[in-house]
């Protein structure tokens, strides 16, 4: 019940502002793989600096997710980059993927997140498509076929004007990190399903009681908690801050309007208790919102 107190708060508290590791990438610097190349890494050299050569050599743009760590030990002489990327990851839990992006892509300043939507988009499987049109003006091409990619790669790539770029991420460590991670993230979310489950098949009265038992044991708890909440959802990704908003909003439109305005109105009146310095500072951070966003 507090996430799902929480989250109505944090719509709440939204109403009345609505109304109001890796260097630069010069798209330049993206070069077609032209040459061979050449790597003498028999005593073990740092994975940073091997793959830093291997860049240099073939003129590509070769990002690595910050996961990617240890000592490339391996022996080469004037073979294509693939072949290297592929002798450099040998051995360890290192993966190599070629992927074709537009030049300008904050991705490419962001190798973790590349790296962890490639990773998404690896991981879902769907039938050869292609979505040519849509209300909501998203469209898309899924081809699992690798001759089929293979064919009409040349023609998208230059059509699109897309560039190549080579990211060396470590999925097995990130899978592992994620796994211990989620026993934690496992049991609260299946706390908190129970929890909606069991609302739901509470009587009207029931409901109303829960709600306000759930308010008393919140009374209790300290700042800290709201601080964690808001800090964890301020650091989630823009995706899933996109189906938060869409929920909230779908909540809010699917309500009668006499709940809805029931809800603005319970808004408006706990307006009246902040002070006018509280006030001030809504105003300012409201300001600095709309700039943040006019700017962008």
């Amino acid at each position: 019940m507090k996430i799902r107190l929480l989250a109505i708060a944090c719509m709440i508290l939204a109403l009345p502002i609505i109304g109001l590791c890796a260097e630069k990438t010069d798209p330049a610097s993206i070069k077609p793989d032209a040459s061979k190349v050449s790597l003498s890494a028999s005593d073990g050299m740092p994975a940073a600096e091997a793959f830093e050569s291997l860049a240099k050599q073939s003129g590509m743009k070769i990002l690595l997710e910050s996961t990617v760590k240890g000592k490339v030990t391996v022996s080469l002489k004037d073979v294509p980059l693939e072949a290297a990327l592929t002798a450099a990851c040998k051995g360890t839990n290192m993966v190599w993927r070629k992927v074709y992006i537009d030049p300008k892509s904050e991705l490419l300043d962001k190798p973790d997140r590349f790296a962890a939507t490639l990773r998404l988009m690896s991981g879902l499987s769907f039938p050869d498509m292609v979505v040519a049109a849509s209300s909501n003006n998203k469209i898309g091409v899924v081809c699992q076929q690798k001759q089929g990619v293979e064919d009409a790669q040349d023609k998208i790539v230059k059509a699109l004007g897309l560039a190549p770029v080579y990211l060396v991420s470590n999925d097995a460590l990130v899978a592992a990190k994620e796994a211990q991670k989620n026993t934690a993230v496992n049991k609260f979310t299946q706390a908190s399903k129970e929890q909606i489950d069991m609302f739901m098949k509470m009587t009207p009265e029931e409901r109303e009681q829960a709600l306000l038992e759930s308010l008393n044991m919140m009374d209790n708890v300290g700042p800290e908690y709201y601080a964690a909440a808001m800090q964890a959802l301020m650091n989630t990704n823009p995706e899933t801050l996109r189906r938060i908003q869409a929920r909230q909003t779908d909540m809010l439109f699917s309500m009668p309007a006499e709940q809805r305005r029931a809800m603005i109105r319970m808004n408006m009146e706990a307006m009246k208790n902040i002070t006018p310095e509280q006030q001030r500072i809504l105003q300012e951070d409201a300001m600095a919102v709309m700039e943040e966003l006019k700017n962008q």
